[in-house]
């Protein structure tokens, strides 16, 4: 049926229909006190030349399915758009558009499809409007080629009409579509460009210096300009041209001025947006003529005027009825009925296929069997999946299915959009997960559209691989998930796959996105079909019985069950796996639905390969969610993987870690040193562990080495990146973490430590007590570095740390101690190691009638027990490793207790050295403070009892080793049984 054009030369009335659209559209901004009036003051001769001669339309019957479509793609206008639909009869009355910007209105800020009758697209964001209408322009091509019968009246015959603005046309997405629309041929779509040369902050052409007719007339578009934008003539015979152009997309240029008719702010920036105000107002209705105490008035004329072109919309629309019948044609409907569906795909479990196969296979069958479903990919069908045996749309054949939208992501989900709006159609699209970014905005409008468009988003985590953190998705997930009314789907395997394509078009309230694997997954057993739309969720692994329960998504589903039975098997913790495809829909359902799936709130874990965000509705505490919040690596994808914590292993560690005591020191702060604690309990009761068949068989090297490896390898499985900034063994060359070495999880939270993974080698290998495993942790950059030298130390209880000055005598210093400790110096208890170099010192103190306790080494648990409350040693003095008086450092400083310290060389080589680094060292007392910058925390566990810990004992469930964890200023003790990750507080807490 042909377009209604009418290229009858204009009269009085027109100009004045005109100007009362102008009018109309200056009420509503000024009733609101907000608006843009100048676009529709300066574009009104435009629209008004439309819908008078060309437009195609009913207001009685605003889906009429061959109706013209009519897109204001520069929104911001809307008081335009408004005044035309009210003029022509659509159901929006004088006191909707009084309500302009209200809420409730039918009068939005910007037009919003489904909201208001006669609006086709919702627009605002610039380029959007645009790049949608190349959708329904495709469609209307498509929808012809499938409808129409030769030599027969056309049942598909229309055109897209679009009003845009300088900012459309500078919009990147205007361009990737324009393009992708002079390519394809589409000469129904007529872009009309309010050529007015000013935008909000001045002249167009300060930011812009396109030859706008040129570039469109490069990508093959008819191009025309029209000098005088108030030339209705001019104007008519522009359109009637384009109309006229069957083969190529027009471009009409029209030279208008923004707020035309408005004295002051005519042609300026000013009056872009906002209110005239009261005296301007009035000002520019006396332009035009019009009464300035009139407001929303529409002369009679007008609307005789309007009515007659109402009229003949109407016949045109009945006669299109009667054809309709005529020719037994039927609106396509885009609804998938269930027995199509019941063709999607049941993958036998066991198999290994990735997603994006499996959905290309499900596409495949769909295609066959529904006809609507149309859609292709940004340069990616091989990657994404939609590669298909069938027909592909070129220019001037449009009976394809498949779209080669180029390398055009953007353009691509806005006509994705276009499509969806002319009805008819189901379109997908398909890109990699990690390039929505360049999607996002049309989504967003797929979205508030409620448009049931797909979008396949496959290679959906680092598991990419070698193609670096630039392909590598993170934050996407949560990204999209963060758009309301967007269904995010992250399919386990295969059979969630079909299932998850099942959802995706029984869904027609919104659009769904297919988040796919690039690698192969293990198929899992299928459900009853429907699950994913009822719940989101499902179990995959576990009894009703369990302990703990893991939720995951897409490929981490794999890895939970592979966890969840290592959890069973080796630590007797029965755990149930749930997948969530669509986490949004289970986190929609009530508490108790919730439950029954995911099992308590306080024994959930979380695994996805991707940002944490929105996962704390579920799992409370970062602790208790492996993810990445870093961006990924170059490398194979296995490996990245693992390197990032998604091993079973690395997993298995975090769980198990979250699962400590609750009284031991907590900080949902990841940059915390306390977040290290579970790490670091583990290291060294694995470390103590590893230890026990050495004890008492007198080789303290095989005892060093078997610690150093355990504590290494516990280490690694960290979730944070740690640093070695003081490793034990530099003095002696003994086995050793080594000082920069780094371990754990590479972009992790980074943390330095300094270790000794076996103290008390002697009394290790000889079966005697006092040996410990023992670690501080502590912001980056806050640890003394030492290099390896010796150290003069001088600890003290906390009620002492005042009393104390490293530079005075041994005996000067134990009468202050006395004093402040409130005895007799015959009463002090002095520990020092038993050393050559000490003989003066031992003496000396003997001297003062203070008792001396000797020791072969550990000096650090020596001084732990100085600080420790009840402990019945009172001072440390004497020259230990520098190492360990940094270690000692951190316990003193977390417990306020007192230490001094000062490097003290053993040979003339050390000296040297010392007077390259640190030339006052000679001078310099070193105190806690001094030795440790920033917060800190530090655990020691018994590898021989070593009071007042005991070393590890056996029992009918494993190995039980007791450890001492000093944080935040208090003493906590553990006791953990290996086999069984329960830990029980032994003693109070201090």
């Amino acid at each position: 049926m042909s377009p209604t054009t009418n290229t009858a030369g204009f009269d009085q009335v027109d100009r004045l229909f005109v100007d009362t659209i102008r009018l109309l559209s200056v009420d509503q901004v000024e009733a609101a006190k907000s608006g843009h009036p100048g676009l529709p003051m300066g574009l009104a001769p435009v629209a008004y030349t439309i819908f008078s001669r060309f437009l195609k339309f009913d207001p009685s019957w605003p889906e009429w399915p061959d109706r013209d479509r009519f897109v204001l793609s520069a929104g911001h206008g809307s008081a335009l758009l408004y005044s035309l639909l009210h003029l022509y009869g659509y159901p929006l009355t004088i006191d909707d558009l009084k309500q302009f910007r209200q809420w409730g209105s039918l009068t939005p800020g910007h037009p919003e499809f489904g909201h208001t009758a006669g609006v086709e697209v919702t627009t605002g964001p610039l380029g959007q409007g645009l790049a949608t209408s190349v959708g329904l322009a495709l469609a209307e091509r498509m929808a012809a080629s499938r409808a129409n019968i030769a030599g027969h009246a056309a049942i598909v015959d229309h055109h897209t009409f679009v009003l845009a603005s300088d900012g459309d046309l500078m919009e990147g997405v205007s361009h990737e579509a324009a393009s992708l629309a002079g390519h394809l041929g589409l000469g129904r779509l007529i872009v009309c460009f309010d050529n007015n040369d000013v935008t909000i902050d001045g002249p167009a052409s300060q930011a812009c210096s396109d030859d706008v007719l040129a570039r469109f007339s490069s990508y093959g578009w008819h191009t025309v300009s029209v000098g005088d934008g108030n030339d209705l003539d001019s104007i008519s015979t522009a359109i009637s041209g384009a109309v006229e152009e069957t083969d190529r997309p027009s471009l009409i240029a029209v030279k208008t001025t923004i707020g035309f008719g408005s004295p002051t702010r005519a042609g300026k920036s000013s009056a872009h947006g906002g209110h005239f105000g009261k005296d301007e107002t009035a000002a520019t209705k006396t332009y035009f003529g019009f009464s300035p105490d009139l407001s929303f008035y529409v002369p009679d004329e007008v609307k005789i005027r309007a009515a007659e072109r109402i009229a003949i919309g109407h016949d045109l629309a009945t006669k299109w009825k009667e054809l309709a019948k005529k020719q037994k044609f039927e609106t396509p409907t885009v609804a998938v009925s269930d027995d199509k569906l019941a063709k999607l795909i049941e993958f036998e479990p066991g198999s290994q296929l990735a997603t994006r196969i499996a959905s290309n296979q499900n596409l495949s069958i769909l295609m066959d069997e529904i006809d609507s479903l149309v859609g292709g990919s940004a340069d990616l069908s091989e990657s994404t999946g939609t590669k298909l045996a069938v027909q592909q749309i070129s220019k001037g054949k449009y009976s394809g299915r498949v779209i080669n939208y180029g390398i055009r992501e953007h353009a691509m989900a806005a006509c994705s959009n276009g499509m969806s709006l002319h009805g008819g159609f189901r379109p997908f699209c398909s890109t990699f997960l990690v390039f929505s970014d360049y999607m996002r905005p049309s989504m967003r409008l797929s979205a508030l559209m409620g448009l049931p468009v797909i979008y396949i988003l496959t290679h959906d985590s680092i598991a990419v691989g070698e193609d670096g953190p630039t392909h590598q998705p993170v934050e996407h997930l949560a990204a999209l998930r963060s758009i309301p009314n967007l269904a995010v789907i992250r399919p386990a395997d295969a059979n969630e796959t079909s299932e998850a394509w099942r959802c995706a078009l029984k869904r027609t309230d919104g659009p769904t996105a297919l988040v796919l694997s690039r690698q192969a997954l293990p198929t899992l057993d299928t459900a009853e079909a429907g699950w994913l739309s009822q719940t989101g969720a499902r179990i995959v692994f576990g009894e009703e019985n369990h302990d703990l329960t893991i939720l995951a998504t897409g490929s981490e589903v794999g890895l939970a069950i592979e966890a969840a039975k290592r959890l069973g098997e080796d630590h007797s913790l029965a755990t149930r796996v749930v997948s969530v495809p669509w986490r949004e829909r289970l986190l929609s359902l009530d508490m108790d639905h919730i439950e029954a799936l995911a099992g308590r709130a306080d024994r959930r874990f979380v695994i996805e390969a991707g940002s944490p965000l929105g996962w704390d509705a579920l799992a409370t505490g970062p602790n208790r969610i492996i993810s990445i919040s870093t961006f990924g690596s170059s490398a194979p994808g296995a490996l990245v993987l693992e390197k990032y914590g998604f091993s079973v292993d690395k997993v298995v560690a975090r769980i198990l870690d979250s699962k400590l005591n609750h009284e031991i020191p907590v900080d949902e702060d990841p940059s915390s040193p306390i977040s290290l604690l579970p790490t670091l309990i583990r290291a060294t009761v694995e470390a103590a562990v590893a230890c026990q068949p050495y004890v008492g068989g007198g080789d303290k090297s095989a005892a060093d080495l078997a610690c150093v490896t355990a504590m290494r390898n516990s280490m690694a499985e960290s979730t944070a990146e740690v640093t070695v900034a003081i490793g034990e063994g530099v003095k002696d060359k003994a086995p050793m973490l080594f000082e920069g070495e780094v371990l754990g999880t590479v972009g992790g939270q980074h943390f330095e430590i300094a270790v000794d993974p076996l103290e008390g080698t002697n009394y290790c290998a000889k079966g005697q007590d006092g040996a410990v495993s023992v670690v501080a942790a502590a912001e980056s950059g806050s640890l003394y570095a030492t290099a390896g030298f010796y150290m003069d130390k001088l600890v003290v209880p906390a009620k002492a740390r005042d009393a104390i000055d490293i530079r005075l005598s041994a005996t000067q210093n134990l009468i202050s101690i006395a004093a402040a400790l409130g005895v007799e110096v015959s009463d002090l208890r002095v520990v020092v190691l038993s050393k050559p170099r000490h003989e003066r010192l031992i003496s000396e103190i003997r001297d003062t009638g203070a008792k001396v306790i000797e020791i072969p080494d550990g000096d650090v648990m020596a001084s732990l027990k100085v600080m420790l409350p009840d402990s019945n040693i009172d001072v440390l003095m004497g020259i230990g490793g520098a190492p360990e008086g940094v270690i000692t450092a951190c316990a003193a400083k977390i417990l306020g207790a007192g230490m001094q310290g000062r490097l003290a060389p053993q040979s003339d080589e050390e000296r040297a050295v010392l007077d390259l680094v640190e030339r006052e060292w000679g001078r310099r007392v070193l105190t806690a403070e001094d030795m440790v910058k920033g917060e800190s925390v530090l655990v020691a566990t018994a590898v021989t009892d070593s009071a007042p810990l005991r070393g590890p004992r056996k029992s009918p469930s494993g190995l039980t080793t007791q450890s001492v964890v000093i944080a935040q200023g208090r003493v906590t003790y553990v006791e953990t049984t290996v086999g069984n990750p329960t830990h029980v507080e032994r003693t109070g807490v201090n």
